[in-house]
């Protein structure tokens, strides 16, 4: 195992252990051999080739754009929105987006939906913001939108070639992520050092636009009460955050860049033990830690049931 800091998550029911959750924690000050699938904590990286290409053409894209495309947002009705004007703005048809509709993360604007007798759609997928990223990177390339997800399409390709530059390996693989685009797994470190080797680039301007993105428009990148969005928010220095599926979540202040991997693939557990720790080290206010604590410790009836630790 390498050398890795763990934290554990116990949630206990009447003083007893009733779950765990054990959460390893990643740092660029430390070198790892261990692999992981980053899921969506890749988008910060992966909307990177899109954004050197648009500046070669003299294409510009504005912060919120940015954020967009290097979202998990919760499908409200500010997200979809805007999805339907950079579309509009770019010329891009919609019904091209092959992410596959979703049912919104954000419970009341799902359920609005439900009431109304409206469908989910494709919008409505939180990685609806990276897709239209693809369609647009496709028409920059002069390349056919169809299969845009596919490996084997110029526009995955130009992404793979920039991920061996910047994660400074060829030791990498690809599954399928949950809206069908590659799914890249490759070593902890690789991924946290990619943060320096971008900054010391030539497309370092554009890391940085990438960065501010995040920091100004945390609401686009998540949503209301998102663990991601909550970590900018309420962050105590420049700081961006992006969580990934199966327990992931991604930090960096620009200079020291942390992973949180959750072995067992839950979100609470690495949302507590994330928030915990980036409190305990300053990063963070503890906002973001009581309020995953609230909704978890009180039942139906607002009667505490649970007890949490973070060790």
């Amino acid at each position: 195992m390498s050398e890795i800091n763990n934290l554990t998550v116990n949630i206990y029911r009447d003083g007893f252990v009733e779950s765990s959750h054990e959460v390893c924690v990643y740092s660029n000050s430390k070198i790892s051999n261990d692999y992981f699938f980053p899921r969506s904590a890749v988008k910060p990286m992966q909307v990177m080739p899109l954004l050197i290409e648009a500046s070669k053409q003299n294409v510009e894209f504005n912060l919120k754009e940015i954020a967009l495309f290097a979202s998990s947002h919760s499908g409200q009705r500010e997200h979809t929105d805007f999805i339907d004007s950079v579309a509009n703005k770019f010329f891009i048809n919609l019904e091209n987006l092959e992410c596959g509709p979703q049912r919104p993360f954000h419970e009341e604007t799902a359920d609005l939906l439900v009431r109304q007798g409206k469908n989910f759609t494709n919008l409505h997928n939180n990685c609806s913001g990276k897709h239209l990223s693809m369609l647009i990177f496709s028409k920059l390339l002069g390349e056919d939108q169809n299969e845009y997800c596919q490996l084997s399409h110029k526009t995955q390709e130009v992404i793979k070639n920039y991920f061996i530059e910047i994660f400074d390996t060829k030791d990498i693989g690809f599954g399928i992520d949950g809206c069908g685009l590659p799914a890249i797994k490759l070593k902890v470190s690789n991924f946290l050092n990619s943060i320096q080797k971008m900054q010391d680039s030539n497309n370092s301007k554009i890391w940085n636009n990438v960065f501010k993105a995040y920091m100004q428009y945390p609401i686009i990148i998540g949503g209301e009460q998102r663990t991601d969005t909550n970590i900018i928010i309420n962050s105590k220095q420049d700081l961006m955050a992006k969580s990934g599926a199966e327990g992931v979540l991604f930090v960096s202040n620009n200079n020291e860049s942390l992973v949180f991997n959750c072995k067992d693939g839950s979100k609470r557990g690495v949302d507590l033990a994330a928030t915990s720790y980036l409190h305990k080290i300053g990063w963070i206010s503890k906002e973001p830690y009581k309020y995953i604590e609230s909704t978890l410790i009180f039942n139906k009836q607002n009667i505490r049931a649970v007890e949490i630790e973070v060790v």
